[in-house]
């Protein structure tokens, strides 16, 4: 399972990015209820420059998602091998913990750095900015928070067997 998972995880690695980008080069052919939450108001289909920027704009939380799915390769490479609470497992915990407090600010400002891609070009006065702060960047933090304590159980852990294994 963890072989299973760890692929599962690589190709998340590589298909972020091209993901990404095949969203914002076909955007303007999606359906109007699906571009309502992104568009900006007055502008239902948008220039090729515009969707550039969006797609520079999403690469920041694309980024470090695949960090974070580089680091969950990484753990279950190790779950695959035998390695349960070695201190390569504590630092794939703490990465993850990291990745997703990365994600929640890189996803806190994605949202005005899209709003600015997306209304570039427009005439003064009708362009925008739009700052969110939602569940899922809460839920990132939180989760992140929760992954560093028990990165941190884990090291006091191997800590105290390896003493153990120390002592006659």
């Amino acid at each position: 399972m963890s072989r299973l998972l760890g692929r599962v995880s690589t190709v998340l690695f590589w298909a972020t990015p091209f993901a990404c980008a095949l969203f914002w080069a076909y955007f303007n052919g999606f359906p109007d209820i699906m571009k309502s939450r992104f568009l900006v108001p007055g502008r239902l289909d948008l220039l090729a420059m515009n969707r550039a920027l969006c797609f520079v704009a999403n690469m920041l939380p694309a980024v470090v998602a695949m960090y974070g799915f580089r680091t969950i390769r990484e753990l279950f490479g190790l779950y695959a091998a035998g390695e349960i609470f070695s201190r390569r497992n504590v630092s794939c915990y703490r990465a993850l913990g990291k990745a997703l407090l990365y994600w929640a600010g890189a996803a806190f400002l994605n949202t005005p750095l899209l709003s600015l891609a997306m209304s570039a070009g427009m005439p003064a006065g009708q362009r925008h900015i739009t700052v969110s702060l939602g569940s899922d960047e809460l839920a990132a933090l939180f989760a992140g928070a929760a992954a560093l304590v028990i990165s941190w159980v884990m090291d006091e852990g191997r800590h105290i067997e390896e003493e153990q294994a120390l002592t006659i």
